[in-house]
């Protein structure tokens, strides 16, 4: 049985459709203990919000007990494509924008999707940077992409119901 914990954007749990006992559960939660936790948090479509995803992302992971490699290497996976969502999914979009992270926590891994209602864009299907050009003759960007694929064991995307699906999963 999945155990399923959402932050809003103002950091509330949602407990709405918890019954005391799970609530209690996902409170004494330490570690992963054979089922998956999951977590959401929802974000503004701001940079600003980088700080608090990061958080998050370590707070989630202390409590399943997960390593310090392997939370750092899904932390700065998570912020390049949340940045790069914020910083380029809704140029001439017209409102709402939406940005959120679920997490999925298992025994033996921790998978990540970011979810944007942005411009569809699969970074899956990026060509990786030409290692021959030296960084100062090569084009702005193309580097975070070549990052994510580096510190993630797994990286996929889907465009469903007008939303980019970014799947990050990292095994430990």
């Amino acid at each position: 049985m999945n155990k399923r914990e959402t932050v809003s954007t103002n950091s509330e749990i949602d407990d709405a459709n918890r019954s005391p006992a799970d609530r209690a559960w996902l409170r004494a939660e330490s570690g992963v203990r054979g089922d998956m936790v999951e977590h959401r948090l929802a974000l503004a479509p701001d940079i600003a919000e980088i700080p608090r995803l990061l958080d998050w992302v370590e707070t989630c992971c202390d409590k399943a007990a997960i390593g310090h490699d392997a939370t750092f290497k899904l932390s700065l996976a998570l912020e390049e494509a949340v940045a790069n969502v914020i910083n380029h999914a809704f140029a001439e979009m017209p409102p709402p924008h939406r940005v959120a992270v679920e997490l999925t926590i298992a025994a033996d891994r921790v998978s990540a999707v970011v979810i944007d209602n942005g411009r569809p864009f699969d970074p899956t299907a990026s060509p990786d940077p030409a290692a021959n050009i030296p960084l100062e003759d090569r084009d702005p960007g193309g580097l975070g992409i070549h990052l994510i694929r580096k510190m993630m064991d797994r990286v996929g995307y889907r465009r469903i119901a007008g939303e980019n699906r970014l799947h990050l999963e990292k095994s430990f």
